[in-house]
């Protein structure tokens, strides 16, 4: 053992550094997991690691990490899917650590361009209210301008008012516009600017999954490290990981998209934008010409696309060829890109050179995704529509890569390069062969902590046998919505019964919205009578107020959906009851998923067991941790979901969960 994971062992030891914290209790799974990456990182080498609830797996990566950054003069990245994490992380672990550690060192965390006022672009766009906005805009600008002068805070989330998408447009710290060039560096007083002074100085970076890979991009790159040269990164909560890359590296375009960035150029209705000035009138007179293509081809592509749509519910569809439609408008996007850089002599400060120079990347990009979309250019890639808003009247072009094992492997599990990835839910059966693969991680190193919790005298588990198995609804009418199976109608006794058992404290888990809704809305007041308050996620309340109340009112239920699978943390007695309604298996006809299963059957093998089933239990796992938090806690997990005892692929889900009492009841 090397002097590293000496000091790392020591710390973590039940006398260590890390006993002078109040709260700290030794786990030899902590101790474990924290020298297993101090290893990684003395030699080179990535790794994965499974983490189960309870572990204090952050300790165990940050604690390495700072000191490997400190004695190694690297910048560690740390990277997470969800804000709660990022704020335990920033608000209690690291100033935890400042105390204890003997290394003094710097967190900081790197948010997107899109959060930061840029100075300069605001002080232009108040020289030029008159052109860029109406009167409103004008009067909201000018209150944040004050805020700014008041409070010396520059981020959107300091501004205690709702924002126009079309004011922060013109003063957020966009790309090719606020640069080291035109805003300074040093001394700069451009928020953004001087964000990335202060990261220069940083050992530990902190920020999200979805940032990172928006910043790391898709090309593959020989330099050393991440996003800094020769950094290091962990990754938590990966489970994830795949899905946020694949969404993050591929280009998409809408409509509306498209049609907000044409008015930022220039709005006919209310006559303000950019080119609303004199020496830019003669384009600015084309843009209401290009506002009617825009909504003519994408009419005219909507039209194309419900040929291939199989019931008029889908709000998605697969666009499985290229598709044969006049390249008009892909020329017009591509000739107002020229006509914009045209302009660039006419610009009168290096300011409003750097803003049409950003429109003309802006509109070039719009041709040549809509070129790569309707062509099918990128090989190996799906590719599909969405539709949204009001209506469904926002159609969205997507493409995605179908594997993501190359890019990661091509990319991420380089040799020049270090990584960390862990989460607590990331095995199958205890083999992590499922995950790693799916990312090209087949010769990165593992491990799997053992559980810390005494599940056993904390968990049972409850299955109704004899409810009916639930199976896809065949939405073809729209009496169809209507209609009840035999499983809703047993399901909603079912989650009556469970939640009084334990007279609320509950949590019940849907894979879909118009089941959650249903149920929502026939049990509704039967709990209330119960006196049994319930919430619903997709009633109006932001996700963060939902848990807020739910954990303050300690009998009463939450409905959740996708998101409450995951991320939801909320020990002691406000959750005593985990309700899984159906084991989550993923919808067949995602356009992702549906080319994964066709790739899987192209090469003989069998999708169900290597997709559809692996990805099922590991969302399963998710959402049934949300039950134990704490070595205090204890409840109930029931499992409304009969295939869990009758179909042979069941035990694999059963096996995916700690050792507890199980009761079958008749």
């Amino acid at each position: 053992m090397s002097n590293f994971t000496s000091e790392i062992e020591s710390i973590f030891s039940d006398k260590g550094l890390l006993s002078k914290l109040p709260d700290f209790e030794y786990r030899k799974p902590q101790q474990d997991m924290a020298v297993q990456i101090a290893e990684s990182l003395e030699d080179g080498t990535h790794f994965i690691v499974e983490a189960p609830t309870g572990v204090g797996k952050s300790f165990a990566y940050l604690v390495p990490s700072v000191i490997f950054s400190k004695t190694e003069k690297r910048k560690a990245i740390i990277s997470t899917c969800t804000i709660n994490l990022q704020e335990q992380l920033i608000k209690k672990d690291i100033p935890a650590l400042q105390k204890v550690l003997p290394y003094e060192f710097k967190p900081e965390i790197l948010k997107g361009r899109h959060n930061y006022i840029c100075t300069k672009r605001l002080n232009n766009a108040l020289i030029k209210k008159n052109n860029l906005f109406v009167d409103a805009e004008q009067e909201q600008l000018e209150k944040i301008y004050n805020h700014v002068q008041v409070t010396g805070q520059g981020t959107r989330q300091d501004i205690p008012f709702k924002i126009d998408e079309n004011v922060w447009s013109q003063i957020f710290a966009e790309e090719g516009v606020c640069t080291s060039k035109s805003c300074g560096s040093e001394n700069s007083n451009c928020f953004f600017q001087q964000a990335k002074v202060k990261l220069k100085d940083a050992d530990l970076i902190i920020l999200n999954h979805y940032l990172f890979f928006t910043l790391f991009g898709f090309y593959e790159r020989k330099s050393s490290g991440y996003l800094f040269a020769d950094d290091f990164a962990v990754f938590d909560e990966s489970h994830q990981i795949e899905q946020i890359a694949a969404e993050n590296v591929s280009p998409s375009v809408t409509k509306q998209q498209i049609r907000f960035w044409l008015y930022r150029l220039y709005n006919p209705k209310t006559q303000k934008g950019f080119l609303a000035n004199q020496r830019f009138s003669s384009l600015a007179n084309e843009i209401n010409g290009i506002l009617s293509e825009n909504e003519y081809f994408f009419d005219e592509i909507e039209q194309i696309l419900n040929s291939f749509r199989k019931n008029q519910f889908d709000n998605m569809i697969r666009v499985r060829e290229p598709i044969i439609i006049s390249d008009t408008y892909e020329r017009t996007l591509k000739g107002l890109a020229e006509s914009i850089l045209n302009l660039v002599p006419r610009a009168k400060t290096d300011d409003e050179e750097s803003e049409l120079k950003n429109y003309h990347t802006k509109c070039s990009a719009f041709a040549n995704t809509i070129n790569c979309f309707v062509n099918q250019k990128l090989d190996d890639h799906v590719y599909w529509a969405e539709f949204s808003g009001r209506a469904r009247s926002n159609t969205e072009l997507c493409m995605s890569p179908i594997d993501m094992a190359d890019y990661f492997r091509n990319n991420v599990f380089t040799e020049n390069r270090l990584s960390v990835m862990t989460s607590a839910t990331l095995s199958i059966s205890k083999s992590l062969h499922f995950f790693k693969r799916s990312i090209g991680a087949e010769m990165v190193k593992e491990s799997i902590l053992d559980p810390v919790f005494d599940y056993p005298n904390q968990m049972t588990i409850y299955i109704p046998k004899n409810i009916p198995e639930p199976k896809q609804k065949q939405l073809e009418k729209v009496s169809d919505f209507f209609e009840q199976s035999e499983y809703e109608k047993n399901l909603k006794e079912k989650i009556f019964e469970y939640i009084t058992m334990t007279n609320g404290g509950a949590l019940v888990l849907f894979t879909n919205s118009r089941l959650l809704r249903q149920m929502y809305e026939e049990l509704h007041e039967k709990l209330t009578e119960a006196g049994i308050d319930v919430y619903a996620q997709g009633d109006g309340m932001p996700k963060h107020k939902l848990l807020n109340d739910f954990k303050k009112n300690i009998n009463s239920v939450l409905f959740g959906v996708a998101s409450f699978w995951m991320g939801v943390d909320v020990p002691g007695s406000s959750l005593r009851n985990v309700i899984i309604t159906k084991l989550p298996f993923d919808v067949p006809d995602h356009p992702i998923i549906e080319a994964k299963i066709e790739a899987i059957v192209k090469r003989g093998g069998n999708p169900f067991m290597e997709l559809s089933l692996p990805s099922a239990i590991l969302k399963f796992k998710q959402g049934t941790g949300r039950l134990i938090r704490n070595k205090t806690d204890k409840g109930i997990l029931v499992i409304l979901d009969s295939r869990v005892i009758n179909k042979f692929y069941g035990k694999m889900f059963i096996n995916s969960l700690p050792e507890c009492e199980i009761v079958v009841e008749e």
